[in-house]
């Protein structure tokens, strides 16, 4: 029967990642990665755009994990003089526009960027929030987003910074959202003074744990994670692919693209066979080790037999990636990239790649993304156009400056849309998968677990998962 394999659907960053670490336990032979798309990666992919040069999809960074294992085995993809370390007040500088300006000091709401009574009042009432609260113990998440900002802010504050924001984000009310449209982008705190006050203030670890240092660039290491970012100093996440792609082909691993899994068979407790339909022909792989599922979890669901009957699904937004050259570089300091949450803009994210890989310069030109999240018929306008006017809307350009070439990437997968109806969806077909108790079968991913969403989260449930 030969040796028992195993299956790995998706070639993301965790179905990649699952097969290293399966390479380093000797099992590359016995490893299939089965990819639905024409090439593996997924967002660590690359749009070449001939003389303008090569563009990331979208904002990359890599950050340590703690678990030194898999921090090694993921920066010995590159040699170390090929990687540019982030690190301290360098580590990941972030912004917001928020109330029609951008913000840089804090990827936080700053509450002095309310108007003076605005302001006065959210203090007041944030303190008080927190005198009330103080010993309730850890905020239960199992709730929609409004409910979430009130126990985390109190409803002064959370009706001027987390609630408008994600409403815009995402087109929903925030009490039709999950708390997990909280976590997308940094929301936890609020920064409202100065450095000797908060340093003295955050003293405390229950105001640690919910407001902001003033100032990014000078948070204490020991107020930090501790953990560095990392990328590519010649610019190009998808410099990591390609060596993980072609470690994995030394290690023997089999790589099938536009392929799909059409059937999943069980049998006592544990699948017996994948059926997959690929280009060649129809496969069936059989003696399985394990089934490491990538993909979204409704269709794993699907597969194994789950019962849908009154569940509902709402719909994501498009997610579109518009690249734009520069003949200059842009007035946004030294942040590498900003969160709009400003009403009337279609922006989601702004990154300016020079900012953290010097590289990333062409020809004297300077590239940035724009993120869009748009309804399908929101698609239809000119959406490179549109890029260019919100551009100029943030006041980020210098004067003089040209648009050398823009182009707009519509993503086929993208940013999910984390309702409360589709995150009890999720949590129920979950539910129903691990009822079955298949021994050999493994969920990694977005969701595989509760608000599991970030990289570098995604990496460490892998990680506890694949090497047990």
């Amino acid at each position: 029967m030969g040796s028992k394999k195993y299956i790995i659907s998706g070639s993301g960053v965790s179905g990649l990642t699952a097969a290293l670490l399966l390479c380093e336990q000797g099992k590359g032979e016995q490893t299939i990665i089965i990819e639905t798309g024409t090439t593996i990666g997924g967002l660590l992919k690359k749009y070449n755009y001939g003389e303008f040069g090569d563009f990331d999809c979208g904002m990359h960074n890599f950050l340590e994990t703690g678990i030194s294992e898999l921090d090694k085995l993921m920066f010995n993809l590159l040699p170390e003089s090929e990687w540019q370390l982030l690190e301290e007040g360098k580590r990941d500088l972030a912004g917001i526009f928020f109330n029609n300006k951008l913000q840089k000091n804090t990827p936080y709401f700053d509450l002095r960027s309310l108007n003076k009574s605005a302001y006065q009042e959210s203090i007041a009432s944030l303190f008080q929030h927190i005198s009330n609260t103080i010993g309730d113990g850890p905020i239960n998440k199992d709730c929609n987003a409004k409910e979430f900002a009130y126990k985390l802010f109190g409803e002064t504050v959370a009706e001027h910074t987390i609630i408008p924001a994600i409403e815009k984000i995402h087109r929903k009310s925030a009490d039709e959202l999950d708390y997990m449209s909280t976590v997308f982008t940094p929301m936890n705190r609020v920064a409202f003074t100065d450095e000797p006050l908060i340093r003295e203030l955050t003293e405390s670890k229950i105001l640690r744990n919910i407001l902001a240092w003033s100032d990014q660039r000078t948070l204490p290491f020991e107020r930090s994670s501790g953990r560095r970012a990392y990328y590519p100093k010649k610019y190009g996440a998808y410099r990591v692919l390609e060596a993980i792609e072609k470690r994995l082909i030394e290690f023997g691993v089999t790589i099938l693209t536009n392929s799909g899994i059409t059937e999943i068979k069980t049998d006592a407790g544990s699948i017996t066979s994948v059926s997959v339909k690929n280009v060649s022909g129809d496969l069936v792989f059989d003696n399985l080790e394990k089934l490491i599922w990538t993909a979204n979890i409704p269709l794993l669901g699907r597969f194994l037999g789950t019962d849908f009957t009154g569940l509902k699904n709402d719909k994501p937004l498009k997610t579109v990636i518009i690249n734009i050259l520069l003949d200059q570089p842009l007035d946004m300091g030294d942040l590498y990239y900003f969160f709009c949450y400003q009403p009337g803009f279609y922006t989601y994210r702004l990154t300016n790649y020079v900012n953290y890989s010097s590289g990333a310069i062409r020809n004297g030109n300077y590239p940035i993304c724009i993120e869009f999240l748009i309804t399908k018929e929101e698609l239809e306008m000119d959406l490179e156009e549109r890029a260019i006017e919100e551009l100029n809307k943030f006041g980020i350009l210098k004067e003089g400056t040209n648009v050398v070439f823009k182009k707009a990437e519509i993503l086929e997968r993208g940013f999910p849309m984390p309702s409360r109806t589709n995150i009890n969806s999720v949590k129920k077909i979950r539910q129903d998968i691990r009822s079955k108790k298949l021994n050999n079968l493994e969920t990694i991913g977005i969701l595989a677990e509760d608000n599991l969403f970030f990289q570098t989260d995604v990496l460490i449930d892998l990680y506890n998962k694949i090497s047990k």
